[in-house]
């Protein structure tokens, strides 16, 4: 929610040890307050709160196929946002060089990008049980520039694997 922050990040990744630490910690409570009390009950029709959830679909999958504490939740939603940054760049949402970008931040936060050799029918199918999943579809939350999300549906099976590999549009 905040493409001057991601900017910042890129010139300056933080460490533990970082003096902005605590200024970036503090600016990301305030954008999720901003957008959690927009939707306290998760009721918007536009992805409201469930716009917080960048890389979950694909993270919350890697975590059930790879079976809870193999990867800690952060490293999982990392995995998760470079799959998403790539099905909106196979669905024409975003270009290659933003995909490029996010994953070159994460690599210097030491997270992981790389999707693990797990099956895509497995993948495909704990994915159907995240919560944003309505009337059997799923949906995922897609960036459309730096600092904005959407929810995204009417994505194919094919799409997701693509996104899975890294292959695709």
């Amino acid at each position: 929610g905040d493409a001057a922050l991601f900017a910042r990040l890129e010139r300056a990744p933080l460490t533990l040890a970082s003096t902005d630490l605590t200024e970036v910690i503090r600016r990301c409570c305030a954008l999720k307050a901003r957008v959690v009390e927009a939707d306290e009950f998760e009721t918007a029709k536009d992805g409201g709160r469930a716009l917080l959830n960048l890389g979950h679909t694909f993270g919350h999958a890697v975590e059930s196929v790879a079976g809870y504490g193999e990867f800690l939740h952060g490293e999982a939603v990392a995995i998760g946002m470079t799959c998403a940054a790539r099905l909106a760049r196979i669905l024409g949402r975003i270009d290659e060089a933003m995909v490029h970008r996010q994953q070159q931040l994460l690599e210097r936060l030491a997270l992981p990008t790389a999707m693990p050799a797990f099956k895509h029918q497995e993948l495909i199918a704990a994915m159907r049980h995240d919560k944003k999943v309505e009337f059997g579809k799923l949906r995922f939350v897609l960036p459309s520039r730096i600092g904005h999300v959407e929810l995204v549906d009417g994505v194919e099976v094919h799409q997701i694997e693509q996104a899975l590999t890294g292959t695709g549009a």
